[in-house]
């Protein structure tokens, strides 16, 4: 046992972790694995069996999920509320040019594809940083006093500059026996070693705590959960395999063999209308082979059927369109349904980086209240000019209130997002007022 050793529950669960992020990866990484995810037919050769997976057709329902689920939460900004220093870091909030929203953005992805991951918060002499760690860099861990994680370093040959190869490294966080945090790097140079100690300080003290925020489910902690797309990746893969059954149906359906009985099996024939056969005897024949494709009708109804339950378990965007005219209200419900895979996410992205940016906070030395809002409201619910001028004559009909008729503008984003209903009130009454004043002055 040594520095890259991995945790049981590591082990236990990597394989769920695999299947995921190959899914997300996409089409490449899913067939480069052969017979992982497309076992092969019977009596396949090599040829035959790649053949079979170049047919095969991936439809990257994680990624394009995931990516649609982002989405829905960073249409608008979060809200930050810190010190004006930790709103200065935010703009570059790893000292390598990624916005915190991006950050957030980034985090919100990793967590609904595979709900664990890390934030470690680290400084140099200039300034503190955050660096985001995935559950699989995670190696092993002891309660919350010993965190192993495998990083990749740029190795560099002198000699030769255009030579740079990345190797692996493991970062050890750790409370030492003095209840001081210690960083140890360890590198394998016949046999792994550790090739720098840092005791890592806050304002000139040193710390007696892991500055390292660990996301798993929606909770604070290391140990695996379930990944939330874990359903729908194991779905998308099932309808791999019969996307490529129904390929390779496909594929001898469409194009029959020729065969021919009673000729000498050296004599060379060619199909086209330039050729003619000499058939040496009444009893030869010359025909195709052909399949009749009964089973491909099964395949395509399993397909679909497949194609619908990924919709269901939030794959919106590969959802077959349906005949007629979905209404809005329809589709706000169906979208509304989805979205509550979200929420978990967002709540523990929300709690993880409030954390992480309190810590930053402490390591450049400043005090405030530390808030995160995440947005919530998934749904687009834009009003159009229609929606616009119905909610202008129910309010003008007295059907409903002015401050109903400001909350949905407000919901509808017509109003800016700065703008408060109340805001919104007191400029209409000055707005009256310097008209009615300017219409006196009239007079």
């Amino acid at each position: 046992m040594g520095i890259e050793s991995t945790h049981p529950l590591y082990d236990e669960t990597k394989p769920k972790w695999t299947r995921v992020r190959d899914s997300f990866l996409g089409s490449d990484e899913i067939k480069t694995k052969g017979e992982v995810y497309l076992p092969k037919l019977g009596s396949q050769d090599k040829d035959q069996y790649e053949a079979y997976v170049l047919r095969a057709m991936y439809v990257n329902a994680i990624k394009n999920t995931v990516q649609g689920l982002v989405g829905a939460v960073m249409r608008i900004d979060p809200v930050i509320e810190a010190p004006d220093r930790v709103m200065e870091l935010a703009e570059d909030i790893t000292g390598t040019g990624v916005s915190l929203n991006d950050f957030i953005s980034n985090m919100l992805s990793e967590q609904l594809l595979m709900g664990r991951q890390g934030v470690l918060v680290d400084r140099t002499e200039e300034r503190a940083y955050l660096s985001g760690y995935t559950t699989e860099q995670i190696t092993n861990w002891i309660g919350d006093e010993v965190i192993v994680l495998k990083e990749s370093f740029l190795q560099e040959d002198y000699s030769d500059p255009y030579l740079m190869e990345y190797e692996v490294q493991y970062r050890e966080l750790l409370i030492d026996e003095d209840k001081k945090f210690l960083v140890r790097i360890w590198r394998d140079d016949n046999g792994w070693s550790v090739v720098d100690e840092i005791y890592p300080t806050k304002v000139g003290q040193e710390l007696n705590e892991l500055p390292f925020v660990a996301l798993s489910g929606n909770e604070l902690n290391l140990n695996p959960s379930q990944p939330p797309l874990m359903s729908l990746v194991d779905t998308n893969l099932s309808m791999y395999r019969t996307s490529a059954d129904l390929e390779h149906g496909r594929h001898f359906t469409a194009l029959p063999t020729p065969y021919v009985t009673g000729i000498d099996d050296t004599n060379e024939l060619k199909i086209g209308s330039g050729s003619a056969w000499i058939l040496p005897d009444a009893s030869s024949k010359a025909g195709y082979l052909e399949f009749t494709g009964q089973g491909l009708q099964a395949l395509e109804k399993a397909v679909e059927e497949k194609r619908g339950i990924m919709a269901s378990l939030g794959a919106s965007l590969l959802q077959t369109q349906k005949s007629g005219v979905e209404s809005a209200e329809s589709i706000r419900l169906r979208q509304n349904s989805e979205a509550s895979v979200l929420v978990g996410a967002v709540l523990s992205v929300q709690e993880g980086i409030a954390k992480a940016l309190s810590i930053l906070a402490e390591w450049e030395g400043v005090s405030g209240d530390i808030k995160v809002a995440l947005n919530t409201d998934f749904v687009d619910t834009k009003i159009d000019a229609g929606d616009l001028a119905a909610l202008r004559e129910a309010w003008q009909s007295g059907a409903i209130s002015h401050d109903t008729f400001l909350y949905n503008m407000k919901k509808g984003e017509i109003l800016p997002d700065d703008t408060t209903i109340e805001d919104e009130k007191d400029l209409i009454d000055l707005q009256n007022g310097m008209a009615l004043e300017n219409g006196l002055n009239l007079d």
